[in-house]
């Protein structure tokens, strides 16, 4: 079973219900393996994974990094070379659209600005100013955020981007104000058949919970498809099944009906 966070476990308080948390680890103990697949870096992410008592693998960075939990071994890791950065930075600067880029689960921004305190609170991590991106850029970034305090201004970004980018970057939206930028070669769905395959457990067998676009390919991919009632129609369309709002415990209510059968 994988499992986003934000918007799916996580409500806009950056808390989980007790429902969805009991419900968790009742699916772990009657044998399920639970697997997070989030945007969130992995330091960000175990806040979460931590009370849910999960020490097996976690999809981070939409699926550019994969890794154990208890050991911390990397069972994958696909980056943005700097030419996708550069071509990610053509297009921000000139417009001074917020920019993060993760190296090493650290970010960095060009200079403290409310949009970088705005993913600071929502990421619960700290960023480094560093000046300039495209000046400062010389390794591989496991992916760039770029945030917007106008949510409404992020669908017109996200489109620009994504045609700029081309085939030279992969752009999704996680949360309101995020537009977020990968390898083109990254997605939740490849990382979680991965996961899948590495376990020996065949994609009929997996059930995939998500509530935004990011979450789309692993939602369609996954046997068992799940969108939350909080998701765009575009994600309910391609799931099997909608469950309840993060806000009703929607992850509960399918771990107890297709799971545990408390429901």
């Amino acid at each position: 079973m994988a499992i986003d966070l934000d918007g799916t476990l996580v409500n806009d308080r950056l808390e989980m219900d007790p429902r969805d948390v009991a419900a968790v680890k009742a699916a772990t103990a009657a044998g399920v393996v639970v697997v997070l697949a989030t945007g969130r870096m992995f330091k960000s992410s175990l806040r979460y994974a931590e009370p849910l008592g999960l020490r097996g693998p976690i999809i981070n960075y939409q699926g550019a990094v994969v890794r154990e939990i208890a050991s911390g071994d990397v069972w994958y890791r696909c980056e943005l070379t700097v030419p996708m950065q550069q071509r990610v930075l053509a297009l921000a600067e000139p417009k001074d659209w917020h920019v993060n880029a993760y190296v090493d689960e650290r970010v960095y921004t060009a200079r403290a600005r409310p949009e970088a305190d705005l993913y600071a609170r929502i990421g619960m991590m700290p960023y480094e100013v560093v000046g300039p991106l495209s000046k400062w850029v010389s390794r591989e970034s496991t992916k760039m955020v770029l945030v917007s305090l106008d949510p409404a201004d992020v669908p017109a970004r996200m489109a620009e981007l994504s045609t700029w980018m081309g085939d030279e970057g992969r752009v999704t939206r996680s949360l309101d104000w995020f537009v977020e930028v990968v390898n083109p070669k990254v997605s939740k769905s490849r990382a979680l058949a991965m996961v899948a395959d590495r376990l020996g457990i065949a994609r009929g067998e997996v059930c995939a919970i998500g509530d935004n676009l990011n979450d789309q390919d692993m939602v369609s991919w996954a046997g068992f498809g799940v969108a939350m009632g909080n998701a765009p129609e575009a994600l309910k369309a391609v799931a099997k099944h909608v469950t309840g709002s993060v806000g009703e415990a929607g992850v509960a209510q399918v771990i107890e009906r297709f799971v545990i059968g408390n429901d």
